[in-house]
């Protein structure tokens, strides 16, 4: 029984995060790869008031899992995650915040740092 998974994307994350990983302080990438590597049921779904309650100014948060659009955007947040509902997005954009992908945020950040894990 074959029970990797069949997402060509996710698959192509999965490369690109554990060759991140293996570069100087590629730790907060080898935590995504696992987090992205277990059983989709597993996986994290955050509401943008999860995000908003744990916001702090000048950190990208990350997100190995769907952002939903429970909840109220009150800050400029700055989401990386694997998806995103319509919703959250026009919230989060609409308030001036920014919803990247996690290929986007490893290019724009590959150190890894001011990054802040939500799970």
């Amino acid at each position: 029984m074959n029970t990797k998974s069949t997402n060509e994307q996710l698959q192509r994350l999965l490369i690109l995060l554990k060759r991140q990983s293996r570069t100087p302080g590629g730790r907060i990438w080898r935590i995504l790869y696992e987090r992205l590597q277990a059983p989709r049921r597993t996986r994290v779904w955050v509401n943008v008031a999860d995000l908003q309650r744990h916001y702090e100014k000048g950190y990208t948060m990350a997100v190995p899992g769907k952002v939903l659009s429970e909840g109220i955007v009150t800050d400029k947040l700055q989401v990386a995650a694997l998806s995103f509902s319509s919703n959250a997005r026009t919230k989060i954009v609409g308030m001036g915040g920014k919803c990247l992908s996690l290929e986007q945020l490893m290019e724009t950040n590959p150190s890894g740092k001011n990054v802040k894990l939500i799970v």
